[in-house]
């Protein structure tokens, strides 16, 4: 009884944790339709329906690892650009970054492929743009929400979220 009332209060904690960082849920849609759309795949789950603009992605209280990540932009113009690389548990920052403009989407993470499923413990988010100072954050097992520094590279503003090298895995994160 002890550890099903501790559960609760866990769940409820980050649902108020979620909303009091900006984070929001909406209602599912199947296809991306906001400025900046985010999809989570999630242990055991597969993918679920996109999120977008500061609607959190994954799932809360069910220890689920996030294990990849689809984005999608739906920018004004093709100016706007959005790169992304993943931290994994067991294999660190991938090697390379994917993009995507406008009406184009990316890939970040595994998805339990045999022998190369490893969850995403943060992920880098690069804007070549800042109109409105993007913001993110992640939910990372055992330690809450966590977002990293923010910092400029070559005029791209790189957005970490999550942690690395602590070895917990991300259950859900949200963009806006």
């Amino acid at each position: 009884m002890l550890k099903h009332a501790t559960r609760i209060l866990a769940a409820l904690s980050i649902t108020v944790a979620a909303l009091g960082t900006g984070a929001a849920q909406a209602e599912a849609r199947p296809t991306p339709n906001g400025g900046i759309c985010y999809q989570a795949h999630v242990q055991d789950i597969g993918w679920m329906d996109w999120k977008c603009d500061g609607e959190w992605a994954g799932t809360q209280g069910q220890a689920r690892n996030l294990e990849a990540v689809r984005i999608h932009v739906n920018a004004p113009s093709d100016v706007f650009k959005v790169c992304a690389k993943a931290h994994r548990s067991n294999y660190g920052w991938d090697d390379h970054y994917e993009c995507a403009s406008n009406n184009h989407e990316i890939q970040i993470g595994t998805t339990g492929t045999v022998g190369f499923y490893n969850p995403m413990e943060a992920m880098r988010v690069y804007f070549d743009t800042t109109p409105d100072s993007p913001q993110g954050n992640a939910y990372i097992r055992n330690d809450g929400w966590l977002s990293g520094p923010r910092y400029f590279v070559n005029n791209w503003l790189v957005m970490e979220i999550g942690s690395t090298g602590r070895g917990l895995p991300m259950e859900m994160f949200w963009i806006k």
